[in-house]
């Protein structure tokens, strides 16, 4: 059984790459996350990247965010496997970036179910 980590060489850094998938990447919205992603070349062996975004305008509280930062990556760590399955068989590598637009933090529950709708959803429509 493989390890559920979330290592650095599976997070996506850097402004010029986080604003590629921005402004080239296909989006698709399960209330209150925006999953934008864009299948592109990564510089590691990684088959896929990912970031989470949850902007000041939508939670206040630094406090809130954080803890929701916490609860999307933890809910992603838990169900990448499967995704990151299917891109090697496919040879592809992919960018992903969560936007969380909700005023209210949700339960570890929840975020797994809204995290694995939205990758199910753009892996049947783009991968």
């Amino acid at each position: 059984m493989e390890r559920l980590t979330f290592s650095k060489h599976e997070r996506l850094t850097g402004r010029l790459r986080i604003q590629e998938v921005v402004t080239t990447g296909r989006s698709l919205h399960e209330q209150p996350l925006k999953l934008v992603g864009k299948i592109m070349p990564l510089p590691t062996e990684a088959s896929a990247q990912v970031a989470f975004a949850i902007p000041k305008r939508y939670m206040k509280l630094a406090v809130h965010r954080n803890r929701m930062r916490r609860l999307l990556r933890e809910a992603y760590r838990l169900n990448k496997h499967s995704y990151h399955q299917r891109l090697r068989e496919a040879g592809k590598q992919c960018a992903w970036l969560f936007v969380y637009q909700g005023k209210q933090p949700l339960t570890l529950a929840e975020t797994q179910l809204k995290i694995t709708r939205s990758l199910d959803r753009w892996m049947e429509k783009h991968a």
